[in-house]
């Protein structure tokens, strides 16, 4: 298990961290929904907000994903 919190660097060398929900994203609730989210997904970077170690107070962004 991970945990809630996880250490990053934000895009402009912050130091700060990520939340768990924010990395994984909204779950699909089916097979068919998870398949349909697959094909749907942006190959792209997309930002994830970079929070100070209380975890609610934004600091900076993340780029995730991609390929």
């Amino acid at each position: 298990m991970e945990p809630e919190l996880i250490s990053a660097i934000g895009v402009n060398g912050t130091k700060g961290y990520l939340l768990k929900k924010d990395i994984d994203g909204e779950l699909p609730k089916s097979p068919e929904e998870a398949i349909s989210m697959q094909n749907s997904k942006s190959q792209g970077v997309r930002d994830i907000p970079l929070y100070d170690v209380d975890g609610e107070t934004v600091i900076g962004v993340f780029h995730g994903g991609g390929k």
